[in-house]
């Protein structure tokens, strides 16, 4: 016996928090949007009345009402899942230390030795779900697996989905993964999937079954080794990740699809990963805007700096490159800015040159970022934000797949 991984993975998730919050909504198809009322945009999530119908996340508005008449368009409420994702996290972590959470949806925690036999794991997984009912409520379901690794445990989280418990132990192994389409398989994209199948590997019996060295060949790399030994159930060293970028992106609303509007929209966006990058005590060494005007026309821009975490510096070069968009282009309707060769403060030198360390600007951006957690996120900021920091559909608080915002940090305040 060698259970040492419960994965956590749960249903739906944006869907049966408003189900959960809204009786009216249960057992009904719904569809989450970020806006209502625009038919051009697409679900972020569906919940599994829906899916049942072929509605998934990026089904468009038009799509799923054809595929689905009765749905129920519903606006994300992103501050209530984040809520909810902290509750549910301290109340998991009550009964099994949580290792790590790896999406808003996500997360896994090692057992001990003493928690290592099947029926033990079995009920730790029931006394969380159980829990989870009682304390969150009946509506938010998580779909439990458990396995010698971590990489078995998430596949398994998936195989009996909603509310699903499936336990996978050496002796389960290969034969339990048979059921699970390749294209679900961790690591295995797009790209993957054509490659897999230009080398006759069509399904997970035939994936299972390849030799390391085959496995290897097809990935080009040691991955394709990790691959082999993480389907055996060994647990694979995982690569220490080094955060490489902090980016946020926008699809403008109609009232701010002009150039001036976009400006401002992308100088809230670069105040806002500002915040992010004193917050989490990195530097920034590279800045890069990109712009979307009308339905096919990209642009972008970017330029190296002196790391810094000082907003007026990267809204200096920011405003450089802004002049250089092409000024006949039509109006734009996507806009995203990225921060790009991250430093640690531990690794950060200042400058030789005292006035590029800019310290009384550095104090005051600290006492910005203080008055906006204590008094809402739009109290202060610079004034080429002020457009758009006046406008609640101007760059909201979103999730994403890699991101769970920090509410002192991002919440709109609205």
């Amino acid at each position: 016996m060698a259970l040492r991984y419960l994965f956590i993975d749960f249903d739906s998730f944006f869907a049966s928090v408003e189900q959960q919050f809204n009786s009216d909504l249960r057992n009904k198809p719904i569809g989450i949007v970020p806006k209502l009322g625009v038919e051009t945009t697409c679900c972020i999530a569906a919940s599994y009345e829906a899916k049942r119908f072929g509605v998934k996340t990026g089904t468009g508005v038009r799509e799923a009402r054809y595929l689905c008449p009765e749905i129920h368009f519903v606006e994300g409420n992103h501050r209530r899942y984040v809520e909810t994702h902290k509750r549910i996290h301290e109340t998991i972590h009550q009964i099994i230390y949580i290792d790590e959470v790896l999406s808003i949806d996500e997360m896994y925690g090692r057992l001990p030795p003493r928690w290592q036999a099947r029926e033990y794991a079995r009920n730790k997984a029931l006394e969380i779900k159980t829990t989870l009912r009682k304390t969150i409520g009946e509506n938010i379901g998580a779909s439990i697996g458990i396995a010698p690794n971590r990489f078995i445990a998430k596949l398994a989280s998936k195989l009996e989905k909603p509310d699903g418990l499936v336990i996978l132990d050496f002796a389960d192994l290969p034969q339990g993964l048979y059921g699970m389409p390749l294209a679900e398989v961790t690591g295995v994209g797009r790209n993957m999937l054509r490659r897999l199948h230009r080398a006759r590997i069509m399904d997970m019996e035939a994936l299972c079954a390849a030799s390391r060295r085959q496995l290897h060949k097809i990935w080009g790399s040691i991955e394709g080794d990790r691959m082999w030994y993480a389907l055996k159930g060994i647990q694979v060293p995982t690569k220490a990740t080094i955060r490489q970028t902090i980016s946020h992106s926008h699809v403008l609303p109609h009232k701010l699809r002009s150039h001036t509007a976009a400006h401002s929209v992308v100088h809230r966006m670069l105040q806002k990963a500002c915040r992010r990058l004193r917050a989490m005590d990195y530097f920034a060494g590279h800045l890069h805007v990109q712009v979307k005007f009308g339905f096919d026309h990209r642009w972008s821009e970017e330029h190296s700096v002196f790391p810094t975490q000082d907003s007026v510096t990267l809204a200096r070069r920011l405003n450089a490159l802004w002049e250089l968009r092409p000024q006949e282009a039509p109006a734009p309707t996507k806009v995203s800015v990225v921060l790009s060769n991250l430093i640690h403060a531990d690794a950060h030198t200042p400058s030789l040159f005292p006035q590029e360390n800019q310290t009384r600007r550095v104090q005051l951006q600290q006492a910005m970022d203080q008055i906006n957690k204590d008094y809402g996120n739009r109290s202060v900021y610079y004034a080429d934000a002020i457009e758009a920091q006046r406008s609640q559909e101007a760059a909201p608080m979103r999730i994403s797949f890699t991101h769970i915002p920090d509410l002192e940090l991002e919440d709109d305040g609205f």
